[in-house]
């Protein structure tokens, strides 16, 4: 789970306390040489998108956060593409097209503006103890599952279109949750 920040406004003659949420976010920035490996292993296409989870609340010189999905056939990548639809920011490169290819190194080059990440995890992801906490909530309000606190429940992350989820197993039990519904709980 990310980390709530507390900001203190004045307006008028009262003080209201605006909460902002920098949420989990467990994907690494992109870089020319990640890039090059990717394009070299056969990923000719990429699908940026905004990722809000790469923005950072209290960064007053980024804009924007993106995240670029690689992908080796096209029917995927535009699979993915077309489930944007309502992202303006949304786009299809193809790495053999010389001015995507140009694009997409800039994009490699990091502007601080505008940080680019992948959905490569940097390392095997483990939940926190706040993670596994909203896990359990989450488990609790929508699932007939009791688990007793000795016991875990495996939790995988995964991604769909960008999309973060977290795959639950316990027992016979499992489900796909969206990582935001779990945040919530």
């Amino acid at each position: 789970m990310g980390k709530a920040y507390s900001v203190y406004t004045k307006t008028g003659h009262t003080v209201q306390r605006a909460v902002f949420l920098a949420m989990h976010n467990p994907f690494g920035l992109i870089n020319e040489k990640l890039l090059n490996a990717l394009i070299v292993a056969g990923n000719r296409y990429f699908v940026r998108q905004t990722y809000p989870r790469g923005l950072q609340p209290f960064n007053e010189v980024q804009k924007a956060a993106f995240l670029l999905t690689h992908y080796r056939e096209r029917d995927a990548a535009e699979k993915h593409y077309t489930f944007l639809q309502h992202d303006r920011y949304r786009f299809l490169y193809d790495s053999d097209h010389p001015a995507h290819l140009v694009k997409l190194e800039m994009a490699a080059r990091q502007f601080p503006e505008y940080p680019v990440y992948t959905p490569l995890l940097q390392k095997a992801w483990e939940p926190s103890e706040k993670m596994i906490a909203h896990i359990r909530r989450y488990i609790a309000a929508h699932f007939n599952w009791r688990v007793p606190r000795e016991e875990a429940v495996k939790a995988e992350l995964f991604t769909e279109f960008g999309e973060l989820f977290v795959n639950l197993k316990y027992k016979s039990g499992s489900a796909s949750v969206p990582l935001a519904e779990i945040e919530k709980s």
